[in-house]
């Protein structure tokens, strides 16, 4: 896969422990501070901008679990 184009951009593979540690020396370790998560409560802005991870967490599960009931009582509906 490595090299191969995907969107019209290359794809790069490789292990994962070699993707942490080419991250980690190209940029230090930042303070956790809400500045530094604005990509993650910009990708999940039905959950709030306020909320903890944890709940973000326990949000997301309990909208699986409801995806999961409507697939499984739309199958029952259905005469197969």
């Amino acid at each position: 896969m490595h090299g191969r184009l995907a969107c019209g951009r290359p794809l790069v593979v490789r292990l994962a422990s070699e993707k942490y540690f080419a991250e980690t020396l190209e940029r230090p370790p930042k303070a956790a501070g809400p500045a530094s998560r604005g990509s993650i409560s910009s990708s999940s802005s039905s959950l709030g901008q306020g909320s903890s991870r944890s709940a973000k967490i326990a949000a997301i599960k309990s909208k699986l679990k409801v995806l999961e009931e409507e697939s499984s009582n739309s199958k029952k509906q259905r005469p197969s």
